[in-house]
């Protein structure tokens, strides 16, 4: 330490008689005499050549001064017992009263994840999730999270352990009775609505339709993927998106599959888990009852993935 401070004891029974008002007050809180602190505050008073306190009808009347010092240790205690809560282990009744974080592409998190946390919930989870919609251009391994789902072929760092949970497919589509007559399924024909975060996409199902850029009417740029599938759903084109993660609005009808012969490998999703973090053994859990969801839509809908 570069600076030379009085006695931490001291300026721990002066803040305490401040907040207390008497000596008798905080003798009981730090469990020493009523002459232990006043033999604290008259050495600290020699150490600074400043008086702290005057005695009035029994009761202590702190200065300025030692309003001053008690705001300040009052501060500095709070602050290091944030730090030791920080790096002490927690008991695992308070790990698991904690929210488990789920990162996950926004397209993934919004239209496949979040719309299964209330049957989650109701399978008699323990811990309540909370999901945080991530973006391309975000590092996502500088957020905090219990479980990472991420999509794409890229390697991961080998410090976590990587589950896959399935290859989606991308499929052509658009809100119904948007077009009518023998074109509705030509996309010649059609405003064609394109994700600028997935660019190879559209070009993927168009080299598999055997069909150009250049044949192509109308393309609307979209920033991110469910922007543009949100627009799909207002009928402002087609898009195409992963049917295994659009899955819900297949099988209710909010959207349809335009040119369904035509099909296209599309994102393989997986799940991370940090063998070094406490809650471990609950993203464990999640992983598997996400599993088991994925098994459940292949039996409603096993085309899709």
């Amino acid at each position: 330490m570069t600076r030379k401070l009085p006695p931490l004891r001291a300026l721990i029974a002066v803040e305490a008689v401040v907040r207390h008002g008497s000596v008798t007050g905080a003798a009981a809180e730090l469990c020493v005499t009523h002459g232990a602190v006043s033999k604290h505050i008259a050495g600290l008073e020699d150490w600074l050549g400043i008086v702290l306190f005057s005695n009035k009808r029994r009761r202590m009347l702190p200065t300025d001064a030692a309003r001053t010092l008690a705001r300040s240790v009052s501060a500095a205690v709070d602050t290091i017992g944030d730090a030791l809560d920080a790096i002490q282990p927690k008991p695992s009744s308070e790990l698991e009263a904690e929210d488990l974080q789920v990162i996950a592409p926004a397209t993934f998190a919004m239209h496949w994840l979040i719309p299964r946390l209330p049957s989650l919930k109701r399978s008699g989870f323990p811990t309540r999730t909370r999901v945080r919609p991530t973006h391309t251009p975000e590092s996502w391994d500088e957020l905090k999270w219990d479980l990472a789902i991420r999509s794409g072929e890229g390697a991961f760092p080998v410090k976590f352990t990587a589950v896959p949970l399935f290859r989606d497919t991308l499929g052509l589509l658009a809100a119904p009775g948007l077009y009518d007559g023998s074109r509705s399924c030509d996309p010649r024909h059609l405003t064609i609505l394109e994700s600028e975060t997935r660019p190879g996409e559209l070009d993927a199902w168009l080299a598999a339709a055997n069909l150009h850029r250049a044949e192509l009417g109308r393309i609307e740029s979209f920033e991110h993927n469910y922007i543009a599938i949100e627009a799909a759903l207002t009928g402002q084109g087609a898009v195409v998106a992963p049917l295994a993660v659009v899955a819900g609005h297949l099988e209710r009808g909010t959207l349809v599959q335009l040119r369904p012969e035509v099909k296209v490998r599309g994102p393989l999703f997986t799940a991370l888990i940090d063998p070094g973090n406490p809650r471990k053994a609950r993203a464990r859990d999640l992983v598997r009852w996400l599993g088991a969801e994925v098994d459940l839509q292949a039996l409603r809908s096993p085309s899709l993935v």
